[in-house]
């Protein structure tokens, strides 16, 4: 429902879902597409070159997102008019990293209201050489992403402006959540075991406990932070 308000176009890579993702799609996007993926097991690198090779078929501005991950924009036409007008085919759209703070009394998500605007707590970076600090969008005919696809070789800026990704890593922390946590390590396919990758999908329920922890240890309110604010001035 938040991203077919966005995009003119969506494409939902299936690969074994459980969790009634198909089911959704049809019903809140119908015109979208659903692929079944040709990776089985979870493999950063293969599944990165699908998701390139899908890529290819698309035109346009392209962005490849986990569906815990929302883009979130103050003004959807002057978002994608600025990708033109900043002379750029490629940007960084930094994100909000959100988790829950320790016995704070939120409720339940509701479908009623967008969940980008039910949690709030978070970590942010203003530091532009951080790694790792956002999502890419761009026009080529595949990103060219390194694993990850948190990075590429082609030339891209941050994007200065009201646009956002919230990433909802430890939020809403319920049991759907940590179930969708500790699914991926068991999928994992042996050339990810041998070479590493994805090993911090490898964890008990105890160790994942931990980890939540210690992320939500330092979360702040972002609504305090005038970047996270400067997306609900106006509504999208």
């Amino acid at each position: 429902m938040h991203h077919t308000k966005l995009f003119d176009h969506g494409i939902l890579i299936n690969r074994g879902s459980t969790d009634r993702s198909i089911e959704i799609c049809r019903t809140f996007a119908p015109h979208w597409e659903i692929r079944n993926s040709r990776v089985h097991q979870f493999d950063a690198i293969e599944a990165d070159r699908e998701v390139m090779d899908i890529e290819k078929q698309c035109t346009g501005w392209k962005m490849v997102l986990n569906t815990t991950e929302f883009l979130c924009v103050r003004n959807k036409e002057q978002f994608f008019k600025s990708l033109y007008e900043k002379g750029m085919r490629m940007y960084l759209i930094k994100w909000f990293l959100l988790g829950d703070p320790p016995n704070y009394p939120y409720r339940d998500p509701v479908y009623t209201v967008p969940l980008v605007q039910q949690r709030f707590h978070g970590f942010f970076s203003r530091d532009p050489n951080q790694p790792y600090m956002g999502r890419l969008i761009h026009n080529h005919e595949h990103g060219g992403y390194t694993i990850g696809r948190h990075w590429s070789p082609h030339p891209f800026i941050p994007y200065e402006g009201p646009a956002y990704v919230c990433k909802f890593v430890y939020s809403p922390w319920n049991d759907a959540m940590r179930r969708r946590k500790l699914q991926i390590a068991p999928t994992l396919s042996m050339h990810s075991l041998l070479n590493y990758y994805g090993a911090h999908h490898i964890m008990t329920p105890e160790m994942l406990e931990h980890a939540r922890q210690q992320f939500a240890h330092g979360v702040v309110d972002l609504r305090l932070l005038p970047e996270f604010q400067s997306l609900w001035t106006d509504s999208n």
